[in-house]
This record gives C-alpha cells, sequence and structure tokens, in this order.
C-alpha cells in the first residue's frame, strides 16, 4: 500500500492524518504476518469504524491486525504479542515478560478491537451486498432474455432461486445500515418465482420460445404467513 492508496481508502475527516508512517506501519503488518493483500483489504472494509472520529488510525490499524491473527485461529495472547512486536521485545530487554499479567485479555475487550471484530465477523454477502445486487440483475436479464439459450436461462434461474431460498433455512439478524424496503422484497420474491416458472418449464421440455412467454407478471407474490 502506498500514501495515495490509503489518503483515498479512509474516511475524508481522516485524511489530514495520513502520513508515510502509518502506511509503513501496514506494510510492515502485512509483512510480518504474511497476509498477502488480507490486512489491507480489512483496513480498507472496514474503515467505517472511523466515521466518528473517536479512535485514532494508528490504532484501529493495530485493532484490524490484531483481528486478523485471531479470527485465523490463533489466541488471544499469540494475536497480541504478533500485533505488538516492539512492545513485546522492549519487555524482554528489560527482563519482563513478553506482556503484563491480562493485557491480551483488556485489548481484546476493548471498544476498537470489539467493533473490529463485530465488523470482521459479519458474512462478507452483506459487506459486499451492492455487488451481489448486480450480480442478481445480471442473472435475471441473461434468465429473460430471447438471446440466450435454454441451458444459460436454465442455470441462471437455478442459480437465482438457491440465492433466495437459503433464507428459509438460515436466518442471519445482522443490522448493516442500508434495509431493504418493502418493494425491493417483493421484487425479490417476484424474481424467485419467475425463476421457478421457467425451471418448471424446462423440465417440462418447453422450448425457448415457449419460456419468453411467461412473463414477470405471471409470478404472484405470495406473502409470508
Amino acid at each position: 500500500m502506498n500514501l495515495e492508496q490509503l489518503e483515498l481508502a479512509l474516511p475524508k475527516s481522516k485524511k489530514g492524518q495520513v502520513n508515510q508512517e502509518l502506511v509503513d506501519l501496514i506494510n510492515e503488518a502485512e509483512t510480518r504476518g504474511d497476509f498477502e493483500g488480507f490486512l489491507e483489504d480489512n483496513i480498507i472494509s472496514y474503515q467505517s469504524i472511523l466515521q466518528d472520529g473517536r479512535y485514532k488510525i494508528q490504532d484501529y490499524i493495530k485493532a484490524i491486525e490484531y483481528g486478523s491473527y485471531y479470527l485465523n485461529g490463533d489466541e488471544q495472547a499469540e494475536s497480541f504479542v504478533k500485533t505488538f512486536p516492539d512492545k513485546v521485545k522492549r519487555r524482554v530487554m528489560e527482563g519482563k515478560t513478553s506482556y503484563a499479567t491480562g493485557a491480551p485479555a483488556m485489548y481484546h475487550r476493548g471498544q476498537l478491537v470489539q467493533a473490529v471484530l463485530a465488523q470482521m465477523q459479519i458474512p462478507t454477502e452483506f459487506l459486499h451486498h451492492h455487488k451481489l445486487d448486480h450480480a442478481i440483475e445480471k442473472q435475471y436479464t441473461l434468465m429473460m432474455d430471447p438471446g440466450t439459450t435454454d441451458r444459460i436461462q436454465m442455470e441462471c434461474a437455478s442459480s437465482l432461486m438457491a440465492f433466495f431460498k437459503k433464507d428459509e433455512t438460515k436466518k442471519i439478524e445482522v443490522e448493516i445500515g442500508v434495509k431493504k424496503d418493502d418493494s425491493a422484497i417483493a421484487f425479490e420474491k417476484k424474481m424467485l418465482q419467475m425463476a421457478e416458472l421457467q425451471q418448471e418449464a424446462f423440465v417440462a421440455g418447453s422450448s425457448i420460445k415457449t419460456l419468453q412467454k411467461i412473463e414477470f407478471e405471471d409470478a404472484e407474490v405470495v406473502e409470508d404467513e
């Protein structure tokens, strides 16, 4: 990561605080942890934590590094030691233990670390919901396009059904700041039912011409009981 990339990644309110020292901090952590870009992606993905101005960028970077170790399987103490190598080295040189008793646990319970961990444990589909919207729209367009083959229509219909039906067996309650309104939910239900109609027609051996006669309005939305 370079200075320009970091400036673009962080909130506007933090751009004045960005300097080469912070860039070096990120790059050193990337190399030390052998994250292969994973750390940088996390720093960019969860920067909304910095919006309210409560936390310093340097502390945020360290919390991201700690969370990256912790969620990859390291224990609290191991994650703490890896995140603060200079602090650990200084204590050892002074003849002390690697860290003060309870330091990893206290750091782990801190508000900033907890905020980072909460963000990092949100399923990827919620963090990138806007990208999923584009993918869904593309699949729906292909499913309804007269120029596509029966096989492509079938694959798109099956994919849409798999995506929308997964919520019937697994409900994830996560607040992501953007809630779908009733019209969006109704549209998704219509898309699912349209996909089901397409699939049924395809399985029954209908030609592509017959499939194209299935109009969007034919799929009535059935409200959940």
